[in-house]
Protein backbone atom coordinates (compact mmCIF):
# COMPACT_ATOMS: atom_id res chain seq x y z
CA UNK A 1 0.00 0.00 0.00
CA UNK A 2 1.31 3.77 -1.10
CA UNK A 3 1.93 6.13 1.30
CA UNK A 4 -0.84 8.36 -0.40
CA UNK A 5 -3.49 5.20 0.26
CA UNK A 6 -2.24 4.86 3.98
CA UNK A 7 -2.94 9.10 4.50
CA UNK A 8 -5.95 8.61 2.60
CA UNK A 9 -7.21 5.91 4.71
CA UNK A 10 -6.15 7.81 8.07
CA UNK A 11 -7.90 10.66 7.54
CA UNK A 12 -11.01 8.44 6.51
CA UNK A 13 -10.88 7.19 10.02
CA UNK A 14 -10.04 9.99 11.78
CA UNK A 15 -13.20 11.63 10.43
CA UNK A 16 -15.33 8.60 10.85
CA UNK A 17 -14.23 8.66 14.72
CA UNK A 18 -14.71 12.76 14.78
CA UNK A 19 -18.15 12.11 13.41
CA UNK A 20 -19.38 8.89 16.06
CA UNK A 21 -17.45 10.78 19.30
CA UNK A 22 -18.19 14.13 18.73
CA UNK A 23 -21.57 15.67 20.66
CA UNK A 24 -24.31 16.91 18.80
CA UNK A 25 -26.35 19.10 21.05
CA UNK A 26 -29.60 18.84 18.61
CA UNK A 27 -29.26 15.33 18.98
CA UNK A 28 -28.81 15.13 22.60
CA UNK A 29 -31.52 17.25 23.19
CA UNK A 30 -33.88 15.67 20.10
CA UNK A 31 -32.72 12.08 21.98
CA UNK A 32 -33.76 13.37 25.16
CA UNK A 33 -37.22 14.17 24.48
CA UNK A 34 -37.86 11.09 22.71
CA UNK A 35 -36.75 8.71 25.28
CA UNK A 36 -39.03 11.15 27.83
CA UNK A 37 -42.19 10.30 25.39
CA UNK A 38 -41.06 6.63 25.72
CA UNK A 39 -41.15 6.91 29.69
CA UNK A 40 -44.15 8.43 29.53
CA UNK A 41 -46.22 6.06 27.50
CA UNK A 42 -47.73 2.83 29.36
CA UNK A 43 -48.26 -0.50 28.06
CA UNK A 44 -51.56 -2.32 29.11
CA UNK A 45 -49.20 -5.07 29.92
CA UNK A 46 -46.94 -2.98 31.81
CA UNK A 47 -45.38 -4.45 34.94
CA UNK A 48 -45.03 -2.59 38.37
CA UNK A 49 -41.23 -3.14 38.66
CA UNK A 50 -41.03 -1.94 35.03
CA UNK A 51 -42.73 1.39 36.40
CA UNK A 52 -40.49 1.80 39.44
CA UNK A 53 -36.93 1.50 37.11
CA UNK A 54 -38.94 4.42 35.09
CA UNK A 55 -38.89 6.57 38.06
CA UNK A 56 -36.04 6.06 38.83
CA UNK A 57 -34.73 6.85 34.92
CA UNK A 58 -37.14 9.73 35.09
CA UNK A 59 -35.54 11.37 38.18
CA UNK A 60 -32.23 11.79 36.50
CA UNK A 61 -33.92 13.53 33.46
CA UNK A 62 -34.96 16.45 35.38
CA UNK A 63 -33.37 19.73 36.56
CA UNK A 64 -33.22 20.62 40.35
CA UNK A 65 -36.42 22.54 40.01
CA UNK A 66 -39.13 22.12 36.80
CA UNK A 67 -41.76 24.27 36.39
CA UNK A 68 -44.77 22.92 34.62
CA UNK A 69 -46.98 26.30 33.66
CA UNK A 70 -50.05 26.32 30.97
CA UNK A 71 -53.42 25.32 31.30
CA UNK A 72 -53.18 21.40 32.70
CA UNK A 73 -54.36 22.08 36.36
CA UNK A 74 -53.41 19.12 37.39
CA UNK A 75 -50.19 19.22 36.59
CA UNK A 76 -49.22 23.06 37.09
CA UNK A 77 -46.68 23.44 39.18
CA UNK A 78 -42.59 23.32 40.65
CA UNK A 79 -41.10 20.02 41.13
CA UNK A 80 -37.94 18.78 42.28
CA UNK A 81 -37.14 15.89 40.48
CA UNK A 82 -38.19 12.84 43.03
CA UNK A 83 -41.34 14.85 42.55
CA UNK A 84 -41.64 14.71 38.81
CA UNK A 85 -41.32 11.45 39.02
CA UNK A 86 -43.76 10.53 41.41
CA UNK A 87 -46.53 12.63 39.53
CA UNK A 88 -45.84 11.15 36.04
CA UNK A 89 -46.28 7.90 37.91
CA UNK A 90 -49.49 8.87 39.51
CA UNK A 91 -50.78 9.77 36.23
CA UNK A 92 -49.83 6.86 34.60
CA UNK A 93 -52.00 5.24 37.26
CA UNK A 94 -55.28 6.57 36.07
CA UNK A 95 -54.68 4.80 32.69
CA UNK A 96 -54.20 0.87 31.12
CA UNK A 97 -52.59 2.46 28.72
CA UNK A 98 -50.60 5.46 27.43
CA UNK A 99 -49.15 6.40 23.53
CA UNK A 100 -47.29 9.21 24.00
CA UNK A 101 -45.82 10.74 20.76
CA UNK A 102 -43.92 14.22 19.89
CA UNK A 103 -44.40 16.09 16.78
CA UNK A 104 -42.41 18.78 14.78
CA UNK A 105 -39.64 18.73 17.03
CA UNK A 106 -38.02 22.39 16.59
CA UNK A 107 -35.04 23.15 19.23
CA UNK A 108 -33.00 26.62 19.53
CA UNK A 109 -30.30 27.24 21.50
CA UNK A 110 -30.23 30.43 22.98
CA UNK A 111 -27.12 29.71 24.73
CA UNK A 112 -24.32 26.79 24.88
CA UNK A 113 -25.93 25.63 28.25
CA UNK A 114 -29.72 26.26 27.32
CA UNK A 115 -31.97 24.28 24.81
CA UNK A 116 -35.60 25.37 23.99
CA UNK A 117 -37.65 22.67 22.28
CA UNK A 118 -41.02 23.45 20.71
CA UNK A 119 -43.12 20.60 19.80
CA UNK A 120 -46.66 18.93 19.55
CA UNK A 121 -47.67 16.38 22.16
CA UNK A 122 -50.36 13.71 21.08
CA UNK A 123 -51.40 11.77 23.55
CA UNK A 124 -54.03 8.69 23.36
CA UNK A 125 -54.77 6.47 26.27
CA UNK A 126 -56.78 3.86 27.72
CA UNK A 127 -58.47 4.94 30.37
CA UNK A 128 -58.99 2.66 33.50
CA UNK A 129 -62.74 3.59 34.32
CA UNK A 130 -66.08 1.49 33.51
CA UNK A 131 -66.10 0.75 30.05
CA UNK A 132 -62.00 1.36 29.22
CA UNK A 133 -62.75 4.70 27.50
CA UNK A 134 -60.23 5.71 25.07
CA UNK A 135 -59.16 9.21 25.50
CA UNK A 136 -56.87 11.69 22.95
CA UNK A 137 -55.64 14.71 23.71
CA UNK A 138 -52.85 16.88 21.28
CA UNK A 139 -51.22 19.84 23.35
CA UNK A 140 -48.19 22.66 21.96
CA UNK A 141 -45.78 22.16 24.12
CA UNK A 142 -42.59 24.32 24.87
CA UNK A 143 -39.71 22.65 26.48
CA UNK A 144 -36.62 24.40 28.33
CA UNK A 145 -33.63 21.90 29.09
CA UNK A 146 -30.50 23.46 30.82
CA UNK A 147 -26.89 21.42 30.14
CA UNK A 148 -25.71 20.71 33.82
CA UNK A 149 -22.09 18.50 34.14
CA UNK A 150 -22.39 17.52 30.21
CA UNK A 151 -26.40 15.75 30.86
CA UNK A 152 -29.17 18.02 29.24
CA UNK A 153 -32.19 18.12 32.04
CA UNK A 154 -35.57 18.91 31.58
CA UNK A 155 -36.34 22.64 33.46
CA UNK A 156 -39.28 23.44 32.02
CA UNK A 157 -42.83 22.66 29.92
CA UNK A 158 -45.13 25.21 28.63
CA UNK A 159 -47.94 23.33 27.87
CA UNK A 160 -51.11 24.44 25.55
CA UNK A 161 -54.27 23.01 24.40
CA UNK A 162 -54.25 22.78 20.50
CA UNK A 163 -57.38 24.38 19.32
CA UNK A 164 -58.78 21.73 16.52
CA UNK A 165 -60.50 23.22 13.10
Amino acid sequence: MSDRNEIVIFVLLAGAAWWFLHDDPEAEVRDAHQELAQLLSKAESAAGSAMIINARILQNMFADSCDVIGDAEMLVGRYTPEEMASTIIRVQGIFLSIDLTFHELAIEFPAADDAIAKFTAVLVGQVQMEGQEEVGETRAVISRMRKVEDTWLFAEFRLAQVVEN
